[in-house]
């Protein structure tokens, strides 16, 4: 007998319509999006809008994950390369994410044939056609070799990675004398050291290692993972204690802030459970900073431009380790800005002062981006007409309609008058 065909579903027929419809628009208005954002890009508009890059303008402006921001942009740049994989984009004949899967393939050769595939076969099955086909040359958007480290929500720190062979021989060699370093004596690592050289430590400490791996196999001792992990922070602590410059090197500490009230935090690291900072505490492996009920580190006042090296610390720790400037995450190339210009009279105090990157620092200093106290809250202006506020030292957020109190006649701190 044969079977008969069911009934249509007009609901599931008419619903599924209106899905496929709507992913193709979705696709278009995407294809739109990152035409606009390679325009902006190619005509250098990010600093009128007091951005140092259109990454960085994206992550404020439109409140986006710094690995999104910057993945628009590659994407942006390399679409401009294939006008016809561009042009089925923007047809809503290809998803964003076969976009991201060609683009890692995609020579002008080849570009009009493996477009046609993935329409043909979809994400899952152009995966599978270009399995074993070789990627274009590392480089640029899509690093061959890498580190990465990201938070989870509870604190802890993923990491992962992968090395060129020379410095994979480098880091294994690195976490050899992390784990000596971690499980022997300070004295007798020093001698090995003095005595042999660091070159010569694997033949020195082989029959140790041989039973420390016999304990790491055994049911009562440590896992072999967890040596990996003893040898890692090992390599840490001995750099950690030796930063080549304090001031490069800011977080070459751990920070831990106390208020008042007798509350503790990691000011890198919200998640981290109190457990987390008892162990840090009771190993000294810290440095304690106290801060009033709006977020402020206290401090002595003090009279000349330049901040101290306890400043500097103290405001990286304020802010994360990072710029202070909505939108930017950058940790390197620090400067130290007056929020009150030193030559109209602000004073070096911590109170005054923000930690920016060279790039941010620059687009205050031209004008494009105003930075103002008000009260115990920072505001930063920026030319598009957005406002963010940083409130208490805390994250600035996005506030549009805040509102500042008026400056005193003297030009003084609001915050002298505020109640």
């Amino acid at each position: 007998m044969t079977a008969l065909l069911a009934e249509p579903n007009l609901l599931a027929a008419h619903m599924g319509a209106g899905i496929i419809d709507t992913y193709t628009r979705m696709m278009r208005c995407k294809a739109s999006l990152l035409a606009q954002i390679a325009e902006f890009d190619n005509l250098g508009l990010a600093q009128d809008l007091g951005a140092t890059s259109t990454g960085a303008w994206l992550i404020r402006r439109l409140g986006i994950s710094h690995s999104t921001a910057h993945e628009y942009v590659a994407v942006a740049r390399q679409l401009e390369n294939f006008p016809y994989l561009k042009m089925m984009f923007e047809d809503g004949k290809l998803s964003y994410s076969v976009v991201r899967l060609l683009l890692k393939y995609l020579t002008p050769e080849n570009e009009v044939e493996l477009v046609n595939r993935a329409i043909e076969l979809g994400y899952h099955g152009l995966e599978h056609a270009l399995a074993g086909k070789p990627k274009k040359s590392a480089g640029g958007d899509y690093p061959e070799h890498y580190l990465r480290l990201s938070q989870d929500e509870n604190g802890d720190v993923n990491v992962w990675g992968k090395l060129n062979a020379a410095d994979g021989e480098a880091l294994a060699a690195a976490l050899k004398i992390g784990h000596l370093a971690y499980c022997a004596e300070e004295e007798e690592l020093a001698e090995l050291i003095d005595d042999a050289g660091i070159d010569n430590l694997y033949d020195q400490k082989i029959e140790e290692e041989k039973e420390l791996a016999k304990r790491d196999k055994s049911s009562f001792g440590l896992p072999t993972g967890r040596a990996m992990m003893y040898a890692l922070m090992g390599m840490v602590n001995i750099v950690r204690t030796n930063p080549k410059n304090a001031l490069r090197a800011p977080a070459a500490q751990v920070n831990v802030m106390m208020t008042v009230d007798g509350n503790a935090y990691l000011p890198n690291n919200a998640g981290a459970p109190s457990t987390a900072l008892e162990n840090i505490v009771s190993n000294a492996l810290m440095k304690l900073n106290i801060v009033d009920r709006h977020g402020q580190v206290l401090n002595v006042g003090r009279a000349s431009r330049l901040a101290t090296d306890k400043q500097i610390k103290a405001l990286m720790a304020m802010w994360g380790g990072q710029c202070a400037m909505p939108g930017c995450i950058h940790r390197r190339f620090m400067e130290i800005h007056h929020i009150r210009e030193w030559a109209d009279g602000g004073m070096t105090d911590l109170d005054n002062l923000l930690p920016l990157c060279s790039g941010c620092h620059s687009l205050v200093t031209d004008g494009y981006v105003k930075i103002q106290r008000d009260r115990h809250n920072i505001v930063f202006d920026f030319r598009d007409g957005a406002r963010f506020v940083s409130y208490s030292h805390s994250l600035p957020v996005r506030a549009d309609d805040y509102e500042c109190m008026p400056v005193p006649e003297d030009g003084g701190d609001s915050d002298s008058f505020a109640g």
